[in-house]
């Protein structure tokens, strides 16, 4: 910097204009976020076209220990009290009743289980060919049954029902008991490893409730005004909604690349929140994550893995809880389900997976608890700017069936900035929370 020229300072904005400001953004956020909330809820009143990832977690636990050696023949315990919500996940689950040897009157199930368009009335010609002497279906028929019921082990079990007709369906039904009991293996050790993880929570926990008056570092700090802060997060936040909007638009002549408007939809706005930081603070982007993640990289990323298993831990006790109270309708992971469902391929997966497991962690820690937090606690107790902090991570991701499970884990971030006063601990552990539930969707869903 020449010697003459003035430093910027960061940025203080009038009020005489600051105020009406963000009155106007502020109006603008809710109108945005009103309509993205109402067009969500329609979609998800919608029946989902193809089986969840919950059906396909039930197909396989329980099918699989049926398949595991042993004396005697087990009998899956089938939900009574609560069937399945979707309707492909019923029609998964009558399928598999009926490979029983008691599978009751075929019509009967077939009538009950068959789900609305699309695909009913194929799922109904495939079936009552497999199991009631129907007519062969047609080639398109049983492909798209197949791809509905998942690809899995029911959908094997249909398909060799039907090559049973044409000269045997044995072969398909061994591979078939073979990928379901890869499945089982992957999920009791995904299982094993949540358990533990979780175990470890639990000490990590008692360890920080133990320690909770020792000094810890202190906060990323920050100079610019309140009114500077809040114009800084309503224009990421209006940047949010038009940059998808406007990278969906700009793919629309190319629907086979649609799938990258999500990716460089995120890009862009995360580019225009760290712009928009950097300029109301004055500060270039290197200051910038020298100023939030100071330290030892080793005691940050250690940290990390702590505060992961406290996540689990109280993740998986606020999800059992919410869910025996809300009984929410659907998933709150449908929408990643279902934009998961429509890539082909290693190279759109990888670049989803460097999106939610990369980009999506770091930029959201850097505005949450990077900045959000700290500018919170300037002006009330910590525990305070804690919660609304968490509440606010909870609520921009507008979900409100996985609001208490998001604000959990926000709450979980802040505690773990609040440890190392570094940014690279809850990074790491939104990262990993991120990457992990994008892996068992892709692997099951």
């Amino acid at each position: 910097m020449h010697e003459f020229e003035p430093r910027r300072q960061p940025w203080n904005p009038d009020r005489i204009w600051a105020d009406p400001l963000i009155t106007l953004l502020a109006l603008l956020a809710l109108l945005f976020a009103g309509s993205t909330l109402s067009a969500r809820k329609k979609a998800l009143q919608r029946p989902s076209g193809q089986v969840s990832l919950q059906g396909r977690l039930m197909e396989v636990a329980l099918m699989g220990p049926g398949l595991l050696p042993g004396p005697g023949t087990r009998t899956p315990a089938w939900p009574a009290e609560a069937p399945p919500k979707e309707p492909w996940d019923r029609a998964l689950l009558a399928v598999l009743k009926a490979e029983q040897p008691a599978g009751g009157e075929a019509r009967a199930w077939i009538d009950a289980a068959t789900p609305p368009e699309p695909g009913g009335a194929a799922f109904r010609r495939v079936c009552l060919a497999a199991y009631a002497g129907g007519p062969p279906p047609s080639g398109p028929d049983r492909e798209e049954v197949h791809r509905r019921l998942g690809k899995g082990y029911a959908a094997d079990l249909l398909e060799a029902r039907l090559l049973d007709r044409e000269g045997g369906g044995e072969p398909l039904r061994a591979r078939a008991r073979a990928a379901l009991l890869v499945r089982l293996a992957a999920l009791g050790v995904f299982g094993l490893l949540v358990l533990g993880t979780a175990a470890a929570g639990l000490v990590v926990g008692i360890y920080l409730v133990g320690s909770r008056n020792a000094p810890r570092p202190p906060l990323p700090a920050w100079t610019l005004s309140g009114r500077a802060a809040a114009l800084v997060l309503l224009g990421w936040f209006l940047a949010f909604f038009l940059s998808s909007t406007l990278m969906r638009l700009l793919f629309l002549p190319w629907p086979r690349a649609l799938w990258l408007a999500g990716p460089l939809g995120y890009l862009l706005h995360a580019a225009v929140g760290v712009a928009l930081l950097c300029r109301a603070e004055a500060i270039g982007f290197t200051e910038l994550w020298r100023r939030v993640a100071p330290g030892r990289r080793g005691r940050d990323l250690a940290w990390g893995l702590a505060f992961l298993g406290l996540a689990v831990l109280l993740v998986l006790a606020v999800a059992l809880v919410s869910g025996w109270i809300l009984r929410p309708e659907q998933s709150p992971q449908r929408d990643l389900q279902e934009l998961l469902r429509g890539l082909s391929g290693w190279g759109p997966a990888l670049v989803m997976f460097l999106t939610v497991a990369g980009l999506a962690p770091f930029f959201e820690e850097l505005l949450f608890r990077g900045f959000l937090l700290p500018v919170l606690a300037r002006r009330q107790p910590l525990a305070a700017a804690l919660v609304l902090s968490a509440l606010l991570f909870g609520a921009i991701h507008l979900q409100p069936a996985g609001l208490p499970v998001l604000g959990t884990l926000g709450l979980v971030l802040g505690l773990a900035l609040r440890q190392t006063g570094s940014l690279r601990t809850p990074i790491l552990v939104h990262a990993c929370w991120n990457g992990g539930l994008f892996l068992l969707i892709r692997a099951f869903a």
